[in-house]
């Protein structure tokens, strides 16, 4: 069973490698390397300036190494990421290492943030997805609803108590 601890600054190149896998996340499509990535305006503002208020990270750890991923963070109208429902409902991403999928690490992470973002008192929490992305599945299986589509992705929205 992993464990899940609050993630710091030095968790920072994880959590990028973690965004990489999130993007990125079809084995049917070519990856760029991630130095290319980076230079994608939508995979550098994602994390740019990590650190300011309505910023969290939860690590994942299965036997002392690092297994998993999820953070979220807050945007104005002014600087969004790809999906922005508005100032007061944070972006999440999340992501696995591929030799630990399929473990419940994902689900874990997940019902982790949602609790953290309602103790925090956030009223919801946004996502984008790619409809054929089977991490849909478990986004939707833990009350995440479809409320919109930009580009190919889904914008998955879930109220907080």
């Amino acid at each position: 069973m992993p464990t899940l601890r609050e993630g710091t600054a030095t968790d920072l190149p994880f959590v990028e490698e973690m965004l990489y896998e999130a993007f990125f996340w079809s084995g049917d499509v070519a990856r760029p390397p991630l130095i290319e990535a980076r230079s994608l305006p939508e995979f550098s503002i994602s994390l740019a300036g990590w650190g300011r208020p309505g910023d969290a990270a939860l690590i994942a750890e299965y036997a002392d190494t690092k297994a998993g991923a999820v953070w979220f963070r807050l945007w104005t109208p002014e600087a969004h990421s790809y999906v922005f429902i508005d100032s007061k409902t944070p972006e999440l991403g999340l992501a696995v290492v591929r030799q630990f999928r399929g473990r419940g690490i994902g689900r874990r992470l997940l019902q982790a943030t949602l609790d953290l973002a309602a103790k925090l008192a956030y009223p919801a929490l946004s996502l984008s997805v790619a409809p054929e992305n089977p991490a849909r599945h478990l986004y939707e299986s833990e009350g995440f609803q479809k409320v919109g589509e930009v580009g190919t992705s889904w914008t998955l929205l879930r109220q907080l108590p």
